[in-house]
């Protein structure tokens, strides 16, 4: 416990001490978040905030994970190394879909093949439990590269993305801790920890943007722990409190908001017929702010949804299992198609205005 203490005040102390200068340094070079029409920020804020993320993380790491029982992480670090270089490029100047994939590929490659942690079982989903290694690469590798690129996708308004990042990661951190795996929990917190420090200067308004360094990494991270998360918590008694009878929907519930909209934004743009990857404010935070018109509050509504939704989550997956847990969450995900998207829309913005006008 000592252990994970010291990693997060490390982490946390790092990166809240040192961003101060990093921001300096950002706005000497001019090195600024390029104000566009699909951007929502005014002015000039420098972006790489990452950089600093990611540096705090693996001082910490290195500092207090102990070597000899979890060399794995070497193969994590490594792995991060390639997300962030890609990351860096990608905020100097925009890197193309095809590139970003090829880079995640990589990444994903050397987590699923080297360190071998991947998806080996389905756990009783479909009926199924164990799958060949030819699937289980596949699948591993494909969902680290989606969880990876829908973390990024929320990175759209200020502190949205280290708000969520920093819930994800302390829950998984604290499972992994009571669940008896702190080697896992160590390097979970030690990011919490440097994201945190990061959000107080990325609240709204943001006096820097954490960027693609940061959020891919962090996404890349989180999908590594879902990972862990589901391997692990089939090892648990059954009876434990810990464990959890849908791991699947468990895991996705904590990165509910990412991977819901992503979903979202995709369906709208096969039918809109654009690149898959090509920006725009068709995301949830956009919608919600279009009704708040402010990022802060745009920001807390979005973040106690989230938290809301991915604790109920949690709760069934208590009770029920994922062939019962994931046809809901897919289909809570498609429903707002279900009804006229400008009739909706009206009817939530008319009720948002009627409770700012009862207060």
């Amino acid at each position: 416990m000592i252990y994970i203490i010291f990693t997060s005040i490390t982490s946390f102390a790092i990166c809240f001490l040192f961003m101060p200068m990093f921001i300096q340094i950002l706005q000497k070079w001019q090195l600024f978040d390029e104000v566009e029409k699909r951007k929502i920020h005014k002015g000039h804020v420098p972006s790489m905030g990452g950089i600093v993320i990611l540096v705090a993380f693996a001082f910490s790491v290195l500092a207090w994970l102990p070597a000899s029982p979890f060399f794995a992480s070497n193969y994590l670090l490594g792995a991060i190394f390639f997300i962030a270089l890609l990351g860096i490029r990608d905020d100097f100047s925009s890197v193309l879909p095809k590139q970003k994939l090829l880079i995640q590929f990589i990444a994903a490659g050397v987590i699923v093949f080297l360190a071998d942690f991947r998806i080996y079982s389905f756990h009783g989903f479909l009926g199924i439990e164990i799958i060949p290694d030819w699937i289980s690469y596949t699948i591993s590798i494909l969902f680290i590269i989606f969880i990876t690129n829908a973390f990024n996708f929320i990175d759209g308004i200020d502190g949205l993305a280290a708000s969520i990042g920093a819930i994800s990661l302390c829950t998984f951190g604290a499972w992994f801790y009571f669940a008896g795996y702190p080697e896992y929990s160590i390097i979970t917190i030690a990011l919490a920890g440097s994201v945190l420090g990061f959000l107080y200067y990325n609240w709204h308004p943001a006096s820097i943007f954490m960027g693609d360094t940061g959020s891919l990494s962090i996404g890349f991270v989180l999908s590594v722990c879902c990972i862990w998360f589901i391997n692990l918590n089939a090892s648990l008694p059954a009876d434990s409190w810990l464990h959890f009878d849908a791991p699947f929907s468990s895991a996705l519930g904590l990165l509910i908001f990412p991977v819901s909209d992503t979903i979202r934004v995709s369906i709208l743009r096969i039918r809109q017929r654009v690149h898959l990857f090509r920006p725009d404010k068709q995301h949830t935070h956009h919608q919600v702010l279009s009704m708040t018109k402010n990022q802060a509050k745009t920001t807390s509504i979005i973040t106690l949804t989230y938290v809301i939704i991915f604790v109920s989550i949690m709760a069934l997956s208590k009770i029920v299992s994922d062939n019962v847990l994931i046809p809901i969450i897919v289909i809570s995900c498609v429903l707002p198609y279900m009804f006229p998207k400008k009739r909706l829309y009206k009817f939530f913005r008319k009720k948002y205005r009627s409770i700012i006008a009862r207060k």
